[in-house]
């Protein structure tokens, strides 16, 4: 039937979007069943076209039930492409969201372990299946939604740079900091990290850290540490 298709591209989307996890992994770009539903629409205005050319103006003004079909095939390509325009709608929100998410960390967001990192905020609320299938960011987006990420990427940097030294937008706003210092517990190992003042820290797993909150607040972002 015409539209089903967009309707289970636009379910699963839905479904994604569903749960209250902030970092659920964004599903796989679906183009087998967005080039079945292009594909549907073609042949619809194929059919419009070809049944239009063939009874004329006379036939479309007098038959009823040749309008009824024309009707509803256009109705259904219309259809089509809204369903196709939510879905992508729908994703560039997610991907955005992913780079607020990871501090504005482009490298750190399209690398395998971002997704793991991501997954792990809150087991219990992805099925272990669906994260191993979701799970890698990059191998997820099309090819035109990583130049995407990569635009909004660069955009951002260049919107930031003006007022960077006065405001860091990417930096987490959820609790305002109480004081300068900030004891942090290192969550995953990442590494030799060079500091504002030129210190070098070797963040290993399980280590605690007193700090200033301005050297380690992408680190806290992308869950390398956390605040304790």
């Amino acid at each position: 039937m015409y539209g089903d298709l967009a309707l289970q591209l636009v379910t699963s989307s839905h479904r994604s979007t569903l749960s209250t996890t902030p970092q659920l992994p964004l599903p796989k770009y679906a183009l087998p069943l967005i080039l079945s539903i292009c594909l549907e629409t073609r042949q619809l205005g194929q059919s419009i076209t070809s049944a239009a050319e063939q009874h004329g103006q006379v036939s479309l003004s007098q038959d009823r039930s040749l309008v009824c079909n024309l009707t509803v095939q256009h109705l259904s390509a219309r259809r089509n492409k809204r369903c196709l325009l939510a879905y992508l709608s729908t994703r560039v929100g997610g991907i955005k969201e992913r780079w607020w998410d990871s501090g504005g960390s482009l490298a750190y967001l399209l690398s395998p372990s971002s997704s793991s990192t991501m997954n792990n905020s809150d087991p219990s609320a992805i099925n272990s299946s669906e994260s191993e299938s979701a799970g890698d960011l990059r191998n997820n987006l099309s090819p035109q939604e990583l130049d995407f990420l990569r635009g909004y990427n660069n955009l951002m940097i260049d919107y930031k740079s003006d007022f960077l030294d006065v405001l860091d937008l990417t930096s987490s706003i959820d609790r305002p900091p109480s004081e300068l210092m900030v004891d942090v517990r290192v969550l995953k190992d990442a590494g030799e990290v060079v500091l504002e003042g030129g210190e070098k820290l070797d963040f290993r797993k399980g280590e605690r850290f007193r700090l200033n909150r301005s050297n380690v607040e992408r680190l806290i972002v992308q869950g390398y540490l956390e605040e304790v």
